[in-house]
């Protein structure tokens, strides 16, 4: 009885400390959050960066997310599925933002041009019309995201400044951190191309260095400590367009620093300095991958010596050099010789690596005359506005990343670039949304009305025309990744099956036909092979097409046919060895033999760049079917 007693009088004395401790926390709490917090609240909701968040709705945010975009271009694995996401995802934000208060409208004409288009594409969808619009829905997409950013910047005029920046320097972070990390750790999968990268960090750079320096000389008092605040950052950055090792980044980044610090290079001191600081940086990118300038110099001289007159005026077509240079790559090297130094640097080529120039070449006179119109808007804006640029940063930043990604166009094509064309088209809205003055001439209110009505309308309908089309080549990819997956297992019939579905649709890619007729020749259907492959010249035209267009003409017997796509593929890219050893065996299979051992001879004596096993292997092959070649002789 006593233990009981003892034990009960122990338990509430357990439950009065812990009833005590727990009132000691209650009045903790309590203090904490009546007097702490509201001060700690407080302090917080004075900061302006806060305040400009807060002031950001929901639907803008999810836009500063798509600014994010351009770092899913550079991620390894599929691919393929960033296309049709794309669509999808700019047609939500069509549909998010189409109904803005502040939305700006724009004239008739375009919402008729923007209807028509869509008209266009919805029947060649379904009624399979054999005309080649799809490439243009990403144009269209291009267009919506323009208008979204106009919304964006008109609805958050006063309010975004700082926000912006936060964005990209943590873009710009996130970017530089995969990169460099994905050098050691390959799980990653981050697996940028240099050139390209290098101009996407270069310009989002810019984008933030008149705001950095605009805020380094307001608030840093001690000016020698500014100066070197902001030569360190310079450097910083330099380094870093050298770590990825991207020539054209390097030059556009400097040729816009120049424009920043315009009005100090003008003074003879500053002039003499620049002149100086570019001659050794222009040297130092020039002697940096010299093999990939003698390449770019290659495509050139191709162009200027096989294009025909009526072409320079007229153009080869828009978004056809992909398709038409390889051909002239072909027709230049069956008179020239493939053993030179140029035709070790020739290969496949679907960019001229000067996207202004490959811009007039696909549509001749009347690319250039655009091309012109829209430098010279350009100027003028940019004159307009140099007055004042510095109390602007993001202006500021807006031109310098223009001008940085214009100048790299004359060394790569970021205008191919999905991602980059992102960045440059919320950089020109921020302009045009800088230069929005208001119309002399007032319209009657209702006109005013029905034309942001107009407007609207056009924007909606885009937005659903591009979740639909977003949508359907989304599926579209799916079947192409289980096509090609049935092809890598063996299951030839089911990626036969896949592959006939899916090259009806007007989705188009460029390998789908290609590996079609590939599929129908592995099962030796010759005939429906060469239909699909002769199909897929107009999007795909290469030495791989070419050495499969000959291997199924020869199974036909067609030699003379099959003898002039072997040469083409040699000739497309002469560098490569199975190219020249599938020549010489079709010469071989056929007893051609004095070809035979012409090419025989040219495989054998050709410079080995890069050693491997399958070099090695058709040299070995070559060696003993020239032996059994001599015994036939004699």
């Amino acid at each position: 009885m006593g233990c009981g007693l003892i034990n009960l009088t122990n338990s509430m004395s357990f439950i009065n400390r812990k009833a005590k401790q727990f009132e000691n926390l209650k009045k903790l709490l309590c203090f904490s959050i009546f007097n702490f917090l509201p001060k700690t609240l407080s302090h917080l909701f004075r900061s302006q960066m806060v305040k400009e968040w807060l002031s950001i709705k929901y639907n803008n945010l999810i836009f500063l997310l798509l600014l994010f975009f351009p770092l899913l271009h550079f991620w390894g694995g599929e691919r393929m599925f960033m296309k049709p996401v794309f669509l999808f995802i700019v047609g939500l934000f069509g549909m998010l933002f189409f109904s803005k208060e502040k939305l700006v409208s724009s004239t008739i004409v375009n919402p008729l041009i923007i209807h028509s288009f869509i008209l266009l594409l919805l029947v060649q969808f379904y009624s399979k019309w054999n005309i080649q619009l799809f490439s243009c829905v990403f144009l269209l997409a291009l267009f919506l995201f323009y208008k979204i950013a106009l919304a964006f910047l008109t609805t958050n005029r006063n309010s975004i400044t700082k926000v912006l920046i936060t964005v990209y320097i943590i873009m710009i972070g996130v970017a530089i951190s995969f990169y460099i990390l994905s050098k050691k750790l390959s799980f990653l999968n981050f697996y940028p191309n240099e050139s390209i990268f290098s101009i996407l960090i270069a310009s989002q750079l810019l984008f933030i260095t008149p705001y950095l320096k605009k805020y380094n000389e307001d608030f840093v008092k001690n000016k020698r400590l500014a100066k070197l605040f902001i030569i360190c950052y310079l450097l910083s950055c330099y380094c870093l367009l050298f770590y990825t090792k991207g020539r054209a980044g390097i030059i556009g980044f400097t040729t816009a620093l120049c424009v920043l610090n315009y009005s100090y290079l003008k003074l003879k001191v500053g002039y003499i300095k620049g002149i100086i600081i570019a001659s050794c940086l222009l040297l130092l990118v020039l002697n940096f991958k010299s093999n990939s300038s003698g390449g770019r110099l290659l495509i050139y001289k191709v162009i200027t010596t096989q294009l025909e007159p009526k072409e320079l005026i007229t153009g080869i077509g828009y978004g056809k050099f992909k398709v038409k240079y390889n051909e002239y790559q072909a027709e230049y090297f069956s008179k020239e010789s493939i053993d030179s130094t140029e035709a070790l640097l020739a290969s496949n080529t679907y960019y001229m690596f000067n996207d202004l120039l490959q811009f007039i070449v696909e549509t001749g006179l009347i690319g250039l005359l655009i091309l012109s119109i829209l430098f010279i808007k350009f100027f003028v804006l940019f004159k307009r506005n140099y007055i004042y640029l510095r109390e602007q940063p993001i202006l500021h930043g807006a031109y310098l990343s223009i001008i940085c990604i214009i100048i790299s166009s004359l060394f790569s094509y970021p205008f191919q670039i999905m991602g980059i064309l992102l960045h440059f088209l919320f950089c020109i809205a921020v302009i045009i949304h800088a230069n929005k003055t208001e119309k002399s001439v007032q319209y009657p209110i209702f006109l005013q009305k029905t034309n942001l009505i107009i407007d609207r309308i056009t924007l909606l309908s885009t937005a659903l025309c591009l979740l639909f089309l977003g949508q359907e080549s989304f599926k579209f990819y799916i079947k192409l990744n289980d096509a090609i997956r049935y092809s890598n297992t063996g299951f030839r019939k089911k990626a036969i099956q896949t592959y006939s579905k899916i090259s009806a649709n007007p989705v188009e890619d460029s390998d789908v036909l290609y590996n079609y007729a590939d599929e129908l020749a592995k099962v030796n259907k010759i005939d429906s092979a060469l239909i699909v492959l002769r199909k897929s010249a107009n999007y795909l035209n290469n030495d791989k097409s070419a050495i499969l267009m000959a291997s199924l003409l020869q199974e036909k017997g067609m030699l003379l046919e099959a003898e002039k796509h072997y040469k083409k593929a040699v000739f497309t890219n002469p560098k490569l060895f199975s190219n020249r050893a599938a020549l010489f065996k079709f010469y071989y299979d056929t007893k051609q033999f004095e070809k035979a051992i012409y090419w025989g001879n040219s495989i054998l004596k050709m410079p080995v760049k890069v050693p491997s096993k399958t070099i090695t292997n058709i040299k070995t092959e070559t060696r003993n079917l020239m032996a059994e070649i001599r015994k036939f002789q004699n």
